[in-house]
């Protein structure tokens, strides 16, 4: 009966996300280590990713008070998350599949116990056996990726955006979706954290305290403890630090739609972020929202290859005597253009796309 309550667990958190994920022993050892099996055995009341409380009373036997209890666990452990629902001012909770979501908030507090030295190592095999699952079965399983939206959309750090007929516009850039906040939580970056318990530091930064979070999410992570609260003009000088390092703004929106309001940016390097890592892996695709594309001017180009060697998609390459996108995986960052001393890199608006560059074949 116990093992059956781990796998019904972990079937439930795997369909709370969009990674078709296998239930393995990684992944049943893996929420050994965050959770008791009581916890385990409430986790299927989750029939549907998100609940508020009246609809989770009508699927478990536990009176309010176990059941208060229980959320309360759950939520500092970073199995739940709550917001409060702007229209109807109930509270929500969702549950957190592996990733993202459970490796995020497991990780999130910078904490370097003997439990989270752990979940390091368990996540990083757990990766590796997505990794070979999709290289195992790589033509249907790129297939099916293609239909799974992107849970990301790239906003370009801080440089000049060209528009064809219009000349060089202000940016729209993340410090105007900061000014539609008043609420914000810096934390602990997940990825690089992860990677320094694996002994792998971040080629890219020292900085660890940079993943952003904003309104009711920001609210939730103060709330429990997964990260500080800061004012909009820290926000703004953490992500100018992050510009000048090379790092790319992602943001997350809320349902993973791109017409509804952000809740959290994360600034991330192609050596420790897990959406790259996966990719580069032949784990997954790189799917996401971008509203920009790279162009070089060739005339302006001295060939110095910086642009070749920020690009964290490899989309630029040298080719007779100038950079060249491939604006196929061009995700419209804007890495290229803030750190071109030439300024022959620009970008240009193209209106929202979604970008999906295949994981590449290992084998």
């Amino acid at each position: 009966m116990s093992e059956k309550v781990w796998a019904k667990a972990a079937a439930a958190m795997i369909a709370a996300g969009a990674i078709p994920l296998p239930v393995t022993d990684t992944l049943l050892e893996l929420l050994r280590t965050i959770m008791d099996e009581e916890e385990a055995a409430f986790i299927p009341v989750f029939t549907k990713p998100s609940l508020n409380m009246e609809e989770i009373r009508e699927r478990c036997a536990m009176d309010d008070a176990a059941i208060t209890s229980m959320l309360d666990r759950l939520l500092h452990k970073g199995v739940l998350m709550v917001t409060t629902s702007r229209s109807t001012g109930v509270e929500v909770y969702t549950l957190m599949p592996p990733f993202p979501g459970l490796f995020e908030l497991t990780l999130v507090r910078g904490e370097k116990g003997e439990k989270e030295q752990r979940l390091a190592v368990l996540f990083e095999r757990l990766f590796e056996e997505l990794s070979q699952l999709v290289q195992a079965n790589y033509d249907n399983v790129v297939e099916v990726l293609k239909v799974i939206p992107p849970i990301t959309r790239v906003v370009p750090v801080e440089c000049e955006v060209d528009v064809k007929g219009e000349g060089v516009m202000p940016l729209e850039d993340a410090m105007e979706i900061v000014d539609k906040f008043d609420t914000f939580a810096v934390s602990h970056c997940y990825c690089r954290h992860h990677k320094d318990l694996l002994g792998k530091p971040c080629e890219v930064t020292d900085e660890k305290v940079n993943c952003l979070t904003f309104g009711r999410s920001a609210r939730f992570m103060i709330d429990y403890g997964f990260g500080k609260e800061i004012s909009r003009e820290e926000t703004k000088r953490i992500l100018r630090e992050c510009e000048e390092a090379g790092l790319v703004h992602k943001f997350f929106h809320e349902k993973n739609d791109p017409e509804r309001d952000e809740f959290a940016l994360c600034n991330c390097c192609k050596c420790c972020c897990g959406t790259f890592e996966l990719h580069y892996r032949g784990a997954a695709p790189m799917q996401t929202y971008a509203s920009h594309r790279a162009v070089i001017d060739a005339e302006l180009c001295n060939a110095c290859g910086a642009c070749v060697e920020m690009c964290p998609m490899e989309a630029v390459s040298l080719a007779d005597g100038a950079a060249v996108v491939d604006e196929k995986k061009c995700i419209g960052c804007g890495v290229c253009a803030y750190h071109c001393a030439g300024e022959a890199a620009t970008l240009e608006r193209t209106g929202m796309r979604q970008v999906y560059v295949p994981p590449p074949r290992k084998r």
